[in-house]
Order: structure tokens, then C-alpha cells, then sequence
């Protein structure tokens, strides 16, 4: 196998035409989210870093959401408490459970849409702290899945004064397929962000820490669960990951997610 891989050249790619990247979310009683980027061409050997991606931001599309009674039209918004610091977002229009939305973006005769509906959120009913060797800790989230319908949940993460956003909880993906007699639990730890400098596998003394549990439905499911294994293999040199994920996007990449949500606050002594 070794020789072969030696033996295996990849002949110069004609870079494709840029696409249209949506991050977007809504989730019950909040405002919508929505970053609009362009696909980056990734190069051999050039370290990728936040000036590359803050030159793909799009900042002058037209983002609106409706929830079929009403559209809105979202606002361009330069902050840092988005990361990238620049996003759409309203105060006109906040999410409800049950309600479906749809998003569309319009940039350079470009056209993007999705729709997602609103799941009934799950709550958080019981934190613990478990110690780690090295002094750090993980945050032990418990809640209980309605055996009556089914669900799919995701947990984020965001450490106060450190992180801007909440941040995907590593392994933090799971079905009620995965659940037995309607009990769960996650063991959590801090979310991977390029805008933080230091690795981590814990929670440290003296944190502040806001989770969040994320009922969805069943594409953004299929996102995060790809997402999860794509990281898995980016650290396996023998593997090449040359496929996109999984979108709920027409016209373009990304996702767009309508989420139940509930949180916790969780200080570490």
C-alpha cells in the first residue's frame, strides 16, 4: 500500500467557481443568525489562517426569513460577538417551536434557500463536574428524550470571557436511537475554534461555562454527525477528505438550523 501511495500523483485541479457558504440558525425565542461567506480555495503548503477567511466574508447580500405569515429582511452587522466578526441578524422576527422557516440569500445573481422547522427543546436537567488527571474537568449533562417522538440533539459549548459563540461540544451529536428508557447523558468538553490559541481536552478552575442543548431536525443531524467523523479522519494521515458535507442548502453550501434549545450555567471551582 505504501508503494502505491508513492506512486500516486494528483495532477493540477481547475479551481471551481466560487459558492455561496450559509451558516445560519434560528432557534426558539431568538433571533436569527446568519453568516454569508464564499467557498476558499484551500492551496498546498499555505497555512490557512482568520485574514483568509475574513476576505470571503460576503457583507452586501440580501438576507431575508420568513415564517409564512410574515418575511423579514436581515441586517448586515459588523460585532465581535459574531465570529467572523460580521453577520445577519433582525429584531423583528424570533423563533417559536413548531414554526418552519425559510431562508434566502441573494449575492451576485446568486440565490441560496433552506427550510427548517422548530422541534420542541429537551431540557438540561442535571450538571456534574468530573476531574480530569491533569486538573481540568468535564461537565456531565443529563436530560431526559420523549420516547413518543423522534429526536435529535446536538450540545455547544461556550466558555464566558474566552469564547465569543457557542461552539460545537466535541462527540456531542447523538440520536434517541443511541438512548435506552428515555435517560441520556453527555460527557462535555470545550469546542475546537481556530480564534482560540491553546488546545484543551477540559474545563479550567475559575470558568464560567454556558451549555446548551439543541433539539433539530433530522438534515442538520446528518450535518453534525458528518461533521464529527470529518474531524475523526483529519488526523489520520491515510485518509483524504475531499468531499463536502451534508447541506440542507439550494444553491449553495452549509446549513441552515431551526433548534429547540435550553441551557445551564456551570461555574468550575
Amino acid at each position: 500500500m505504501l508503494l502505491i501511495l508513492a506512486g500516486c500523483t494528483r495532477e493540477p485541479a481547475v479551481p471551481a467557481p466560487e459558492k455561496l457558504v450559509i451558516e445560519g440558525w434560528i432557534e426558539d425565542g431568538g433571533a436569527p443568525v446568519v453568516y454569508v461567506t464564499t467557498t476558499l480555495r484551500v492551496e498546498k503548503d499555505k497555512v490557512m489562517g482568520s485574514d483568509d477567511i475574513q476576505s470571503h466574508i460576503v457583507k452586501w447580500a440580501k438576507v431575508s426569513i420568513s415564517d409564512g405569515t410574515e418575511e423579514v429582511i436581515l441586517t448586515g452587522t459588523a460585532s465581535e460577538r459574531f465570529s467572523p466578526p460580521y453577520a445577519y441578524t433582525t429584531g423583528r422576527m424570533f423563533g417559536q417551536v413548531g414554526k418552519t422557516y425559510t431562508l434566502k440569500v441573494e449575492y451576485s445573481g446568486e440565490v441560496a434557500t433552506a427550510t427548517a422547522t422548530i422541534p420542541a427543546p429537551a431540557a438540561i436537567e442535571s450538571t456534574t463536574l468530573l476531574p480530569k488527571e491533569n486538573g481540568e474537568y468535564l461537565i456531565r449533562a443529563s436530560f431526559t428524550d420523549n420516547p413518543a417522538t423522534t429526536d435529535y440533539y446536538r450540545f455547544f459549548s461556550r466558555i464566558k470571557d474566552l469564547d465569543k459563540v457557542y461552539l460545537p461540544s466535541p462527540l456531542g451529536t447523538l440520536s434517541d436511537a443511541m438512548i435506552q428508557d428515555g435517560k441520556s447523558q453527555m460527557d462535555l468538553q470545550p469546542g475546537g475554534t481556530m480564534f482560540r490559541d491553546e488546545g484543551r481536552s477540559g474545563f479550567r478552575s475559575g470558568e464560567v461555562v454556558d451549555i446548551k442543548l439543541c433539539t433539530m431536525d433530522l438534515p442538520m443531524y446528518e450535518y453534525w454527525n458528518a461533521f464529527e467523523e470529518q474531524f475523526a479522519l483529519g488526523s489520520v494521515p491515510f485518509f483524504s477528505l475531499d468531499t463536502n458535507l451534508p447541506s440542507n442548502i439550494t444553491g449553495g453550501l452549509g446549513y441552515f438550523a431551526a433548534y429547540g434549545s435550553s441551557t445551564a450555567t456551570v461555574t468550575i471551582p
